[in-house]
């Protein structure tokens, strides 16, 4: 199965363009993204830039985990035994 750059939701593709450059900001390398573009930065900035957005997007979802972890998991339990009767 060939793999694809595309986001599993389209619409997140601009809060994903904008976490890319925000990141790119705190490394330091924004202004040579912005004037040069993505296609003449190194592969280790790239990757240094996406590794610190997986990083992000897993505190983000994690976050969102601990608020909720015993009603989805409740809920979880409950619809499984519902479906095994």
């Amino acid at each position: 199965m060939a793999r694809s750059n595309k986001p599993v939701n389209p619409g997140a593709e601009n809060a994903l363009d904008r976490m890319k450059l925000e990141i790119a900001s705190e490394l330091g390398i924004a202004d040579r993204v912005r004037s040069q573009g993505w296609s003449t930065m190194t592969s280790a900035d790239c990757g240094r830039v996406g590794g610190h957005m997986v990083r992000r997007m897993i505190e983000q979802y994690e976050s969102g985990l601990s608020g909720s972890t015993a009603g989805a998991t409740s809920g979880t339990l409950t619809s499984q035994s519902n479906i095994n009767g």
